[in-house]
């Protein structure tokens, strides 16, 4: 008898188990960037689904965290174009910021060090459409715009999504379907890597390949008017 109790119970679970991960399987993907020192760069944040999930509003909070090794530091500047206009946006054509005027980014905050947090979000509007849409391939979700600090080649920082804390008070990343059901989601950091500068030629370089040409250019015309002088065509005046 309680063998068949805890066979029916487990089978609930996995039932339980199965049933949300279908409801809810948002992957959340963050684009790798190569950075020059002290460039700006920007990272887009993608959407996809293994199922026919509904989304009506999300909200993302972002944490820059430095690698092992990393002495210099990458910073937030929440200034780049919001995404609305992109045909391949979550929400393109219902966007509620959009429609209001509203920005997709608050300022960067601090969480670690300075500007190495940002948050910002965006909802469907049901005045111009159904107030959700249906995942299906793979979507914008947003673009953020971050700048090197520091002239380090090879310095490595990840950019995440900060998990829910279920907490009102405090910021998090959240997604809601057209029901206002919290969304579960699986996520992969986009990494920034410092990459070295291609230096350029130097003056004394420069000076040296126009030398060089120049001669090139000076034996080349004196071998072409020697060509010319004893050429049969030359004149009897040009031989003497």
């Amino acid at each position: 008898m309680n063998r068949s109790i805890q066979a029916f119970a487990f089978a609930i679970i996995l039932l339980g188990l199965s049933a949300t991960r279908a409801r809810a399987d948002l992957n959340i993907a963050l684009s790798d960037v190569t950075l020059a020192p002290g460039g700006t760069g920007t990272m887009d944040i993608t959407v996809t689904s293994n199922s026919s999930v509904t989304l009506s509003l999300f909200s993302l909070t972002l944490q820059i965290t430095q690698m092992p090794g990393t002495t210099s530091f990458l910073t937030f500047t929440g200034g780049v174009d919001p995404p609305y206009s992109n045909s391949n946006y979550v929400f393109s054509n219902q966007s509620f910021n959009s429609d209001f005027g509203q920005p997709f980014w608050a300022p960067p905050f601090t969480t670690v060090y300075t500007n190495d947090s940002i948050s910002g979000g965006d909802s469907a509007d049901p005045t111009v459409g159904p107030g959700y849409v249906t995942i299906t391939g793979t979507l914008l979700l947003a673009t953020v715009q971050f700048q090197a600090l520091g002239t380090n080649p090879g310095d490595q920082f990840q950019i995440s999504l900060v998990p829910p804390t279920y907490d009102p008070s405090n910021v998090s990343t959240q997604f809601d379907d057209q029901n206002g059901a919290l969304l579960n989601y699986t996520s992969t950091g986009g990494t920034v890597t410092i990459t070295s500068v291609v230096p350029e030629p130097s003056s004394l370089t420069v000076v040296a390949l126009s030398g060089l040409s120049g001669l090139l250019w000076c034996c080349w015309r004196g071998r072409k008017q020697g060509q010319s002088k004893n050429s049969p065509l030359a004149t009897s005046s040009d031989r003497r």
